[in-house]
């Protein structure tokens, strides 16, 4: 074709610069001639239109998701010896075609086999759909912002909800909120360029369902769904050594709160005194295993553990190791009675010379002065805090005792508080306690939101069911209602292979608002679907981090790429630029 293209222009050339030259004016000959070479090649090639050879990769091609960089996209290109196809998926750009399935990409190249992917990723199912492909990943770094987040599924009332997380700041300092109730409740200032934890916290003042908000300054990252429960009433047996205003005190906070509460108070050696609130009257005078089955708590001192015979703290371990039950002693020095060692064995170290101290105790998201011991308990991994004063220095810890709980307190005086008025603090610290170490509830059947953390619409969410009564034949049925519309549909569930009391079932949400799963003879379990633009991080991660498993996985060999070249016309718009102005050249020149 070039060489018909050149066997026309040389003629046409000639004949136009024959025809520049035999002109009698012989002003701006040199100009006439080039001006009529250049228009007769220019005219030539406006009809005959060159084209040059880009080499090009049938087995090649570039896919561009969402956050690919445009930079990225540029070296790749300049690094690659032959031209692949670039096509953009649930992304624009202005390289690239536009492809709304993963199934496009082997209709437009069938002999495609290599696939260089550049941006945050796809979903693991999205990956499946490209199993067959070698995967080159060119994977974007995650933006500033939060980089992980947590928070309960539910608590019970009189609790703190915490929400933590990681957060990477950008060039600015930032400001994080926790926004409920309709106020800022919590916040923490980061400072600019750097990683950094956060912890914030709210105490629901009311059960029901709730949504609070994290803000990073006036920009809202995410919603936080909280399910607040009534509070367990526990059953909480005192054993006193003497008449006391602390137990006293503590006795009448917890019936009024509607637990079940038994005191025994010792008067002297062989008389004791007993009072029971909100539960029947039983012999309190010995502590017998049928007697501790009533109770999740038992809140005792050292000197009560001492009075005891070996056979009632015999039957007091045995409930603690076996049945679960968490003990709390209460006392305002170390105890070293090897008697009681199995409940009071907490290594301690003296702080003052002082008999009594004030200090600054804070636990789980509250803190108050208070009088305390002149003792810590040392710090270790098999005590778990939860008391604390200034310099991480424990003033109540609780370690793990078989399937219960025993703990010491040398806080022994907590009774002021309520003198002072300050009765939120008296339950707030009375409340994690008593939540740390009671006996855990064993749920029968309930349901849990596996994954993902954040359910969003359009996306897939799986929802898991436990039946510990389950026969294992039998295939409970569930549904799953909109609270928005109260538009219910049918959850199916599938048996777990080794773990035949569980069952779960995938549901895809098609728009975002409150959801309630259920079946017959459970609580029923709500969950939130949030927004597509919360808490973006959750999507990026969850992306990255399929992507990198599916590519670590995959097992098809490296191949080599195969190089074709196809003919791509030279752009006409060049030429016609030159024919018009050597043209008009020509023409304003015979003129004047």
């Amino acid at each position: 074709m070039m060489q018909l293209t050149w066997l026309i222009a040389i003629p046409v050339v000639l004949l136009l610069l024959w025809l520049a030259w035999r002109r009698p004016n012989r002003q701006r000959l040199t100009w006439r001639l080039l001006a009529s070479a250049v228009a007769g090649l220019s005219l030539v090639l406006l009809v005959f239109p060159p084209v040059m050879q880009q080499a090009i990769s049938p087995g090649t091609a570039i896919l561009l998701t969402d956050g690919f960089e445009a930079d990225t996209l540029s070296d790749l290109l300049q690094k690659l010896e032959a031209k692949p196809t670039v096509y953009t998926y649930k992304t624009a750009a202005e390289k690239g075609e536009a492809i709304h399935t993963l199934v496009e990409l082997q209709q437009r190249q069938p002999g495609l086999q290599t696939v260089h992917l550049l941006g945050y990723g796809l979903a693991a199912e999205e990956l499946e759909q490209l199993k067959h492909l070698q995967l080159q990943p060119h994977l974007t770094p995650a933006p500033p912002g939060v980089q992980s987040v947590s928070w309960p599924q539910s608590i019970k009332l009189g609790e703190a909800v915490e929400v933590a997380g990681k957060y990477e700041s950008g060039a600015e300092s930032i400001k994080l909120y926790l926004h409920a109730a309709g106020k800022a409740q919590d916040s923490v200032e980061l400072s600019a360029d750097s990683t950094h934890t956060f912890r914030l916290h709210y105490i629901p003042k009311v059960q029901g369902r709730y949504t609070y908000t994290l803000l990073a300054n006036t920009d809202t990252l995410g919603q936080v769904p909280l399910q607040v429960n009534a509070p367990q009433e526990l059953g909480v047996l005192l054993l006193a050594s003497s008449p006391n205003f602390e137990f006293k005190f503590l006795k009448n906070h917890l019936a009024e709160l509607q637990h079940r509460v038994a005191l025994r108070t010792t008067i002297s050696k062989d008389l004791s005194q007993s009072e029971w609130l909100n539960t029947p009257r039983t012999d309190l005078s010995r502590i017998t295993p049928k007697l501790l089955q009533a109770f999740d708590v038992v809140i005792t001192e050292p000197q009560a553990l001492q009075q005891m015979s070996a056979a009632e703290r015999n039957a007091l371990q045995k409930a603690v190791s076996e049945d679960g039950l968490g003990v709390l002693t209460i006392a305002a020095a170390p105890v070293t009675n090897r008697s009681t060692a199995f409940f009071t064995d907490f290594r301690s170290k003296r702080v003052s010379q002082q008999d009594t101290r004030i200090t600054r105790a804070t636990w789980a998201e509250a803190a108050a002065s208070i009088n305390a011991a002149p003792y810590t308990l040392n710090n270790s991994e098999a005590t778990t805090s939860l008391v604390a004063e200034q310099g991480d220095q424990v003033l109540a810890g609780a370690k793990r005792a078989g399937w219960g709980k025993v703990a010491l307190s040398l806080v022994p005086q907590t009774f002021p508080w309520q003198l002072e008025g300050k009765r939120d603090v008296y339950a707030s610290y009375w409340t994690s306690l008593l939540s740390a170490i009671a006996k855990e509830q064993v749920k029968e059947k309930f349901w849990q939101l596996e994954k993902p953390q954040v359910p969003q619409p359009g996306k897939p969410v799986i929802l898991t069911f436990t039946d510990y009564t389950s026969d294992g034949i039998t295939v409970p049925t569930a549904s799953v209602t909109s609270i928005t519309d109260t538009t219910s549909i049918t959850l199916p569930l599938a048996q777990h292979l080794y773990q035949p009391e569980k069952y779960s079932g995938t549901f895809w949400p098609r728009h975002s608002g409150w959801y309630k799963v259920e079946t017959a003879d459970a609580a029923p379990y709500f969950f939130l679907v949030q927004d597509t633009s919360d808490w973006a991080f959750e999507s990026i991660a969850t992306r990255r981090a399929a992507t990198q498993a599916f590519i670590a996985q995959q097992s098809i060999n490296s191949i080599e790429v195969a190089v074709a070249y196809k003919e791509e016309p030279l752009p006409l718009i060049w030429f016609f630029v030159l024919f018009a102005l050597s043209s008009g050249f020509l023409w304003l020149e015979e003129k004047f």
